[in-house]
């Protein structure tokens, strides 16, 4: 690992590879306001869209409408383009010695992922995946108690998020799925596969249901098993843009029920069994609760202290190839999710005629919404 940590003495020179809505909301700001590294380079195909950020943040000539200028100018980039363009860009510039932070997914499928990989370990470049729910408290909280028995055996868990509309890309690229990968598995669901394999290990899926209906999906009910200290775990996700949903994990064992809230980052709910009391779980060493943390820098740093000591960071290529391999699990056994509106007509105009209606046949899981 020296000739990473050779490159890096001083502040870290960083590019951000495409200007949309997380790159100003998120990337930039964490950019701006670190000490270890230094902003060198903007790249977006939209030039006007260059300008305003160049202008606004008084920036000098660092904006480029070609990616491949920021060669030389650069150390490493954070990598916020849609989708379908993560391992043709991503595999060029760690091709290059480049480090690079690319924002999830890592890529659309378990070869392209693969190919990013191995760009870079034959570069001896650093590869780390933007799952910024990995530095979030509460779900270092869940990982230690999980790992320590604290509930004893577990028996299920339970995941539920949903928000009408949600996240919006500037670009609407996440409309399609030959540029997204999907709906809502992929805009949400990744920062929850992810979380999934990282406290359970291995996990595979059993069903999928989703309303894509040759589109992407706006709704989808999933159900996952594991095994964990030898004994098998089952497991529910159920997702949304269309529902509000309670975004919260529940984990139950034998002794009582975690409960991770994602508005609350920074403590977990223990719930023991056959009390009605609530305990909250706050980690040590925490800030003042007036003084959250930014997590997009946490990750920036953990990206930069990887790149200075060859360390690993905290997601790398090859666990977020895991969540993409989960993803494309799921989309390969989908079915249909029952949706009374829709459904219910396709079976009248079946029993109105000879030929029978597109998935009357097919098994019903149940209603979307579920109890809160």
């Amino acid at each position: 690992m020296a000739s990473i940590v050779a490159k890096t003495k001083g502040p870290v020179r960083i590019g951000i590879i495409g200007c949309g809505a997380i790159a100003e909301g998120a990337h930039l700001p964490a950019v701006l306001s670190s000490p270890h590294v230094e902003l060198t380079a903007l790249s977006d195909l939209n030039t006007s869209r260059l300008e305003d950020l160049r202008r606004r943040y008084r920036l000098g000539p660092i904006a480029f409408r070609d990616y491949r200028e920021v060669v030389g100018r650069v150390d490493a980039v954070i990598l916020a383009l849609p989708n379908h363009v993560h391992a043709p860009v991503g595999v060029e510039l760690l091709s290059r010695g480049i480090h690079v932070l690319c924002e999830k997914p890592l890529a659309l499928t378990r070869h392209e992922c693969e190919h990013l990989c191995q760009a870079a370990r034959s570069a001896v470049s650093i590869l780390a995946v933007g799952f910024v729910a990995r530095f979030w408290p509460s779900t270092q909280l869940l990982k230690q108690l999980v790992a320590s028995r604290f509930l004893g055996e577990l028996q299920s868990f339970d995941y539920e998020f949903g928000s009408p509309g949600g996240w919006s890309p500037l670009s609407g690229y996440n409309l399609a799925r030959s540029t997204s990968g999907g709906g809502v598995l992929v805009v949400s669901g990744s920062h929850v596969l992810d979380q999934m394999i990282y406290l359970f290990g291995d996990v595979d899926v059993t069903s999928h249901a989703d309303d894509a209906r040759g589109g992407i999906e706006a709704n989808c009910r999933t159900r996952f098993a594991a095994t964990v200290d030898g004994r098998p775990l089952r497991g529910r996700v159920v997702l949304s843009k269309t529902h509000q949903l309670p975004n919260r994990l529940r984990i139950v064992g034998e002794h009582g029920t975690l409960e991770a809230r994602g508005s609350e980052t920074r403590s977990v709910t223990y719930l023991p069994s056959g009390s009605t009391l609530r305990h909250e779980i706050t980690a040590a060493a925490l800030p003042p609760a007036d003084a959250e943390p930014d997590y997009f820098q946490l990750q920036l740093h953990d990206f930069v202290n990887a790149i200075r000591t060859g360390a690993a960071p905290q997601v790398d290529g090859e666990q977020a190839t895991r969540s993409v391999v989960l993803t494309e699990r799921c989309y390969a056994i989908a079915r249909a999710l029952w949706e009374p509106w829709c459904d219910a007509t396709l079976e009248r105009l079946a029993r109105a005629g000879p030929h029978p209606a597109p998935d009357a046949a097919a098994p019903r899981p149940p209603a979307l919404a579920s109890a809160p």
